[in-house]
């Protein structure tokens, strides 16, 4: 698209005027009436997010959702999309592939679980299947799920139970503790199979009291990402999107962004992420793995592998050394799976087929949930055992970091007239 003239946002401040505001539609209309891009519109839909997109660009504090949401649930989604620039930056080709990441952490619970825990709620209410104050959730999780539940549950007035195996990291358990829900972890020999046996022990005691979410057979899943992460991605690359990579644990959003993207372009690839340790698809026996939130040892019934064109096996290494790059090169510190994810995407985007493309693939979890992993454990033993620092008494700390009330009164700062201390 060409440049757009306009009044500049900064000059006329935070609100733009009207005057403003009219220049802008007229630049957009005059963009769309004269430009080739009018044509390359495919529907209406995609005029509109290009509309608002570009408008959103111009008059940043015009438009969008209203900042006050009405719970912590209604701030779920519309995460940001950046680029990758550095991983792997050595061993690549100018002309490869784009790499962009959703930054799925930025959720309000800190991973994309968020998404489906909200709509597998609302599709739950308006059929009439659970009641807040009456009904408890009751979910076997990884840890990014149960965390969701507890954020959901929390703002909506549910109690929630979620059975975890004692594998997963100690920071997951911390973090459902804090948001008020009754966890319950099971062997870690026993792997998800205990944990399953235990879940339905629980349900089976509560009766009509309990509602299980089933996330990976839950059609609200896939859902989720059909209706929200889908359409984001779609509007936040203007249309040009044309694979993503990316791993799955119910398999809801390789699946539902999948169904959407290729609703816009019948040539969206998807290829999934799965351990080297054990990839189901490639038809080895489930056993432990690393990657955690990927590949439980069944196929979902959410992961619609019908939809995907072909799946990437990831080691352990590879997983860890991407996370890590992730942090040290551009800044984002994410989890596990969200290594695997990049390191798979950037191993697709070398490939000559894919020049001049654009990949997307997902940043699940933060990384602060992965402290005492593998990913960071290292990292928590040198922060224990860093030296502490000598402090020189004879040095003078200057400035602001000195002031005071009597060092206020003496400057003569003017206090409000009905200023006072309760």
């Amino acid at each position: 698209m060409g440049n757009v003239t306009s009044a500049s946002t900064e000059e006329s401040g935070p609100e733009p005027t009207p005057k403003q505001v009219t220049m802008v539609f007229k630049a957009l209309k005059k963009e769309f009436e004269h430009s080739s891009a009018m044509w390359q519109v495919r529907d209406k839909e995609q005029l509109m997010m290009k509309l608002r997109t570009r408008f959103q660009k111009e008059c940043p504090s015009a438009m969008g959702a209203p900042t006050i949401d009405s719970d912590i649930a209604a701030s779920i989604g519309r995460t940001k999309l950046v680029r990758i620039n550095r991983v792997g930056a050595t061993h690549r080709h100018s002309n490869r592939a784009e790499v962009v990441a959703k930054l799925e952490f930025t959720n309000p619970g800190l991973s994309v679980k968020d998404r489906i825990a909200i709509a597998m709620l609302e599709d739950a209410e308006a059929n009439g299947l659970v009641t807040p104050g009456l009904t408890t959730i009751v979910d076997v999780t990884s840890g990014n799920t149960g965390i969701a539940w507890g954020m959901v549950a929390a703002a909506k007035g549910y109690q929630t139970i979620q059975v975890i195996p004692e594998s997963f990291s100690m920071e997951r358990r911390a973090l459902m503790l804090a948001l008020g829900v009754e966890v319950v972890v099971t062997p870690a020999a026993l792997g998800l199979g205990g944990a399953l046996k235990k879940y339905q022990e629980i349900l089976d005691i509560l009766g009509d009291r309990g509602f299980a979410p089933r996330q990976f057979d839950n059609p609200a899943n896939v859902q989720a990402h059909f209706t929200t992460t889908g359409p984001e991605i779609w509007e936040q690359c203007e249309g040009k999107i044309d694979a993503i990579v990316t791993g799955y644990g119910t398999g809801g959003s390789i699946s539902g962004i999948t169904s959407y993207l290729r609703k816009k372009n019948p040539n969206f690839i998807a290829i999934a992420v799965e351990p080297l340790d054990t990839s189901l698809l490639h038809g080895d026996d489930p056993k432990p793995h690393a990657l955690q939130g990927l590949s439980p040892p069944f196929i979902p019934t959410n992961a619609k592998v019908e939809l995907f064109d072909e799946v990437i096996r990831c080691s352990t290494k590879d997983a860890l050394d991407t996370a890590k790059e992730l942090a040290e090169m551009e800044g984002i510190a994410a989890g596990i799976s969200a290594g695997a994810n990049v390191w798979a995407a950037c191993q697709v985007a070398e490939r000559p087929e894919m020049e001049g493309k654009r990949i997307v693939t997902i940043l699940p979890s933060a990384a602060e949930r992965y402290l005492s992993t593998n990913l960071y454990a290292d990292l928590m033993d040198q922060a224990k055992n860093l030296d502490i620092a000598r402090v020189d008494d004879s040095v003078e700390v200057k400035d602001v970091m000195q002031r005071n009330l009597t060092s206020l009164q003496e400057d003569g700062t003017k206090f409000r007239p009905n200023f006072h201390i309760t």
